[in-house]
């Protein structure tokens, strides 16, 4: 069972894109005190994390903005209304790319910090 998904976001990028255009749920807030964030992860600073609901998806997001290098990494997400969250995004001028093959549509849309994410209708 999956518990959560941890990414590395921007503070603007919480409420602008997690919040408005995902329409995600804060439900806990807490600091990551810099001694332990250096022992787990190498960065000697006070990190704010917030856990958000997405439907029945955790996301564990870490508030620290730095340079990032390009991967594949990417997470799925089936949403009610996934072109809505694509509309959003793309007003907002995020990142966005529209997928069409055999009649289907996936969106893929980026965060601040280059976090992908592909959007797809529920059926």
């Amino acid at each position: 069972m999956l518990k959560h998904i941890a990414l590395q976001i921007t503070s603007n990028d919480l409420h602008n894109f997690y919040i408005n255009i995902l329409k995600g749920e804060v439900t806990h807030q807490f600091s990551l005190h810099a001694a332990l964030a250096n022992d787990i992860f190498g960065i000697k600073q006070d990190i704010d994390i917030y856990y958000l609901k997405l439907d029945q998806i955790v996301f564990e997001l870490f508030i620290y903005s730095s340079i990032i290098k390009k991967t594949f990494n990417h997470i799925c997400i089936e949403l009610d209304n996934a072109h809505n969250s694509y509309k959003m995004a793309k007003k907002a001028n995020y990142w966005t790319y529209l997928r069409k093959s055999n009649n289907n549509e996936t969106y893929f849309i980026k965060d601040n910090n280059e976090n992908i994410l592909e959007l797809k209708n529920k059926i």
